[in-house]
């Protein structure tokens, strides 16, 4: 995968959740996926699109509940 890229799916996850939250979520899914310990620049496009797809998945999660919770709070204001 090239730095860049991770570089700026680092940045989208520290933008929605603050920076160590977000620094911490990515490298977490990371874990737990199917790529676990394996370095970022030494990933095959395979392994970057899976990457990629997951980080997509848990990023649109976290921001449709973020978006819940913010609906919720009006609601009760």
């Amino acid at each position: 995968m090239d730095i860049s890229k991770w570089n700026y799916i680092m940045k989208s996850f520290q933008d929605i959740l603050g920076y160590n939250k977000g620094t911490t979520e990515v490298l977490i899914t990371k874990r737990f996926s199917a790529i676990g310990q394996k370095d970022i620049n030494i990933l095959n496009d395979r392994e970057s699109k899976y990457l990629t797809h997951i980080l997509r998945k848990r990023y649109k999660e976290i921001s449709d509940d973020e978006k819940q919770r913010d609906s919720i709070e009006r609601v009760k204001k």
